[in-house]
């Protein structure tokens, strides 16, 4: 083991999202080295490891978590490897950052959690929303201010065109790759509960528009995945929720996603990406300039080791979001399908 400060990192899956984020913001944190990659092919592990001055390319993920020198292990595949992956880099004794969304299901996520309580001294982290960022800070100073008093009402919708194409097959739309996770609607539960907390009860209407799609091979695909979610209930604030996630948005002025919170004293709208309003009771909406101070921009690679670095020390650590906050999701993403396939009521927190 090296000591706390320099720490050892492991690629397992290095696709999108590790190129423009996890790797180039790794390399700025002093300290720091991915000493080995696996990917699904030798030759994009080798592509990486050019890339990114990486000096080793492993074809047997089993072997980099087994390395002793790797302390720390980032997970980059698809959902359907999340389980497997991460409760062996666990049982190996390394800390952990997972890509999101956590796992295929609820089971998974359950497996995942179970192996990482196991190991409390071991840092397990999935990777945050882009949607929590960076209005976060404001967001949540604003309603535990009590400024918008008593929360009565929440409005999501997140509509797109992603799914509109009938000659392209994703590998979101993919069940035996995804899993349970639906279009935005995982990113948006994690995003939710952080702001305004988990829903109590949840009914749920899901729907298949186009049943079958051709790939890029020319194959046809059945398409499992839902292209349209309603959501409604009470969260455990006693507020009611609605959410409205669709992907097959024919026209180019609707497709965006906003949030929406209506309190007795004001109401806040998020326009993700772009602006917040805020209104004081009886008045219109107005943008915010929210300071910087109140803003917190991408956090994950420099919160993850932080974290790893304070655990290897005794010190307390805090990530977010965590193996616990992605069950929270996982629960709730069963229960719109369990509401949505049985056509009653389902409490996330009994799942």
């Amino acid at each position: 083991m090296s000591d706390s400060s320099n720490l050892r990192i492991g690629f397992i899956g290095a696709g999108a999202i590790a190129r423009s984020r996890h790797l180039p913001n790794l390399a700025k944190i002093p300290g720091v080295k991915v000493v080995a990659v696996a990917n699904r092919t030798r030759a994009s592990g080798e592509a990486i490891a050019k890339e990114f001055a990486i000096p080793e390319v492993m074809e047997d993920w089993r072997a980099l978590v087994r390395r002793a020198d790797v302390d720390a292990v980032f997970i980059g595949t698809w959902p359907n490897m999340h389980r497997e992956m991460s409760v062996a880099a666990l049982e190996a004794g390394k800390h952990v950052f997972c890509q999101a969304r956590m796992a295929m299901n609820l089971a998974e996520g359950k497996a995942m959690l179970a192996a990482g309580d196991a190991r409390p001294d071991l840092v397990k982290m999935i990777c945050p929303p882009p949607t929590r960022m960076p209005f976060e800070p404001f967001i949540q100073q604003t309603l535990a201010s009590g400024r918008l008093g008593t929360i009565t009402s929440v409005e999501l919708l997140s509509v797109g065109a992603a799914n509109r194409n009938p000659d392209a097959v994703h590998w979101r739309e993919r069940v035996e790759i995804s899993g349970r996770q639906v279009m935005a609607m995982g990113i948006y539960a994690e995003t939710l509960h952080a702001w305004v907390g988990p829903y109590e009860s949840l009914s749920a209407q899901t729907g298949i528009f186009i049943p079958r799609k051709t790939d890029a091979s020319g194959a046809k695909v059945e398409i499992k995945v839902p292209q349209a979610v309603t959501i409604t209930g009470r969260l455990a604030s006693g507020a009611l929720a609605l959410e409205h996630h669709l992907g097959l948005a024919a026209d180019t002025t609707t497709p965006g996603d906003r949030l929406t919170i209506w309190g007795l004293k004001g109401t806040l709208r998020y326009t993700f990406g772009n602006t917040i309003e805020l209104a004081e009771a009886g008045q219109p909406l107005k943008p915010v300039d929210v300071p910087a101070s109140q803003q917190k921009p991408w956090w994950a690679e420099d919160d993850f080791i932080a974290a790893v670095r304070a655990a290897r020390q005794g010190k307390p650590w805090k990530v977010t979001p965590d193996f616990a906050e992605g069950l929270l999701y996982m629960r709730k993403v069963e229960a719109v399908h369990l509401a949505a396939e049985t056509g009653r009521a389902v409490r996330p927190g009994e799942l």
